[in-house]
């Protein structure tokens, strides 16, 4: 039994493959407030995590809207 139409499992997809550089990128952010590091290792780690911020928000939003409309989708979401 499917639980995502074809739309709803590429979007699913990609929101896992987002959440999973985003929870990556969010670790090396806070390792980064431990750690001495230079100021330009700073930057990179700060826009690499404020970037992956901005992907997870908008792949989150995709797939809930998409989850919202879809029949297919959203049938799994309430158990009878």
């Amino acid at each position: 039994m499917r639980k995502h139409c074809m739309e709803g499992l590429r979007l699913f997809n990609f929101f896992l493959e987002v959440l999973n550089e985003w929870g990556l990128a969010e670790t090396d952010r806070q390792a980064v407030e431990m750690l001495p590091l230079g100021p330009v290792k700073l930057k990179e780690i700060s826009q690499a995590a404020r970037r992956t911020d901005g992907i997870h928000i908008i792949a989150r939003r995709a797939f809930a809207e998409h989850i919202a409309s879809c029949l297919i989708c959203s049938r799994h979401l309430v158990e009878v």
